[in-house]
């Protein structure tokens, strides 16, 4: 598919946007322009979000019914705002609106948080479902930028040529695109965030021969426990917190999967970890063999 782009009115993860966050206790319309109905389902397989099963297993379920059912289970309890869905007609008096299309030949995308605010057309298009990519652009609506441009924290390394080169093949992108969408970071004063997150939502699979250690990225699939906690950081005063949230959605603690994040972020952790229990297991194989050898010898 092709990859999102952040449809802003500036160039300017979690990383924010600071002057495109919504106040706290804002309400945000949400409207669907069209059902739907033309547009293709993914089937998901890997770490997915328990939703993406759900959905696969419930295909009677509209994609603006599971579009609602992912914004109320998965973001809302999370932040200070109010969702509010509602029909085209009530459109008029409110400036606030994400106007979600569902054009199969445009893409994914979203305005950033409060570009949405009185536009006339399309905030937001998903054209194709599946449940990681709903959460990635109401990611953007949130005020999240993509990991892969933050400027905090370690940056990907990557293989420019190669980059341009599967942009052209694969986005159709020029170089000037390529750029905007890949490779240009985000101006550090702008945004709120944490260290690169290689777990996070808004990070993009990105394959192994784009970067110059040949180490690709993660396609993630549900909302990492960085996303969370600053989703609730920065809007706080939701219905739970992210320690609550965390076992509840996703069935394990807040702590266990920071704890997998970091080793996703510094690998070389792993490996001392892999080793250092290779290492503890040959020496109680050896000990259990020295004691067999012992009692033979009696």
């Amino acid at each position: 598919h092709i990859i999102d782009q952040v449809h802003n009115s500036n160039k300017v993860a979690a990383a924010f946007y600071k002057n495109k966050l919504w106040e706290p206790q804002s309400e945000i319309f949400i409207v669907f322009l069209d059902d739907g109905k033309n547009i293709p389902r993914n089937t998901v397989s890997g770490d997915v979000d328990p939703l993406q099963t759900y959905f696969e297993k419930n295909q009677n379920i509209t994609i603006p019914e599971a579009v609602k059912k992912i914004v109320m289970e998965r973001i809302q309890p999370l932040v200070n705002l109010k969702f509010t869905f509602i029909e085209k007609s009530e459109i008029a008096d409110k400036k606030n609106v994400v106007k979600i299309s569902f054009d199969p030949d445009g893409g994914a995308w979203s305005l950033v948080g409060k570009d949405a605010i009185n536009q006339k057309g399309p905030t937001m298009n998903l054209g194709w479902f599946d449940v990681s990519t709903v959460l990635h652009e109401f990611g953007h609506v949130l005020g999240m930028i993509h990991e892969h441009q933050s400027p905090l924290g370690k940056s990907i390394d990557w293989n420019q040529n190669e980059v341009f080169k599967w942009a052209r093949e694969t986005q159709g992108w020029n170089e000037e695109e390529t750029k905007k969408n890949i490779l240009d970071k985000y101006n550090k004063n702008m945004i709120n965030g944490s260290d690169f997150d290689p777990l996070s939502v808004m990070l993009y699979f990105f394959p192994p021969k784009l970067t110059m250690n040949h180490r690709g990225t993660n396609q993630n699939l549900r909302l990492s426990a960085d996303d969370v906690i600053w989703i609730e950081k920065t809007y706080p005063g939701g219905s739970m917190s992210a320690k609550e949230y965390y076992p509840k959605v996703y069935g394990i603690s807040l702590d266990k999967a920071l704890k997998q994040e970091e080793m996703t972020r510094n690998p070389k952790t792993l490996h001392i970890i892999v080793i250092t229990m290779i290492i503890l297991g040959l020496f109680l194989l050896f000990g259990l063999f020295m004691l067999k050898l012992r009692k033979h010898k009696k």
